[in-house]
């Protein structure tokens, strides 16, 4: 579902103002639910999103959410065509919608494009299949805390770990 458990979006409003980033990138924005939480917090900088499922923009007002919006899959979007390198991008409630082996791949790109990255995956396991159409939303694999932490390893600076979500913050300064 394009929507996210509120558990620990605090100590994610918190880590992005603390970075005060100039470019954000929100992979997988649904409902735009990082733009509505920093986006004030964060005046002067541009933030962008890439979204998969085209009908999303309209739904939920995502043109107004963001200065750009890209409709693409981010296992095949040319990321430098988004940002040169943007401070900080945001993948949130996305890696479980991919097998393990293209969530490694994306991140791989990921910490190769951008400075910061703010990872969020749900640590409770539950089937969810295509939602109003949207085959993106199916749940391919499941993410544990402590696996993903070993994913990020090499520069993973912050993390915490809750009841519903796992947040990660890796950065290439890390």
């Amino acid at each position: 579902m394009p929507t996210s458990d509120v558990e620990l979006k605090d100590w994610a409003l918190e880590k992005i103002k603390s970075l005060n980033p100039k470019s954000v990138v929100d992979i997988g924005p649904g409902e735009g639910t990082y733009s509505d939480l920093a986006r004030e917090y964060t005046r002067d900088a541009r933030w962008m999103a890439i979204e998969a499922w085209a009908p999303y923009i309209p739904q939920f007002g995502l043109w107004g959410k963001y200065d750009h919006v890209v409709v693409s899959d981010v296992r095949h979007v040319n990321l430098m065509s988004i940002h040169h390198a943007p401070d900080l991008v945001i993948i949130g409630d996305v890696l479980e919608h991919m097998t393990h082996v293209e969530a490694r791949a994306v991140l791989t790109n990921l910490k190769a494009w951008a400075d910061h990255i703010l990872v969020c995956v749900p640590l409770v396991h539950h089937d969810q299949a295509a939602h109003e159409g949207n085959w993106f939303e199916i749940h391919r694999e499941h993410w544990t805390y402590d696996a993903m932490k070993r994913e990020l390893r090499d520069g993973l600076v912050d993390s915490v770990e809750g009841k519903v979500l796992g947040y990660f913050h890796w950065s290439c300064y890390g």
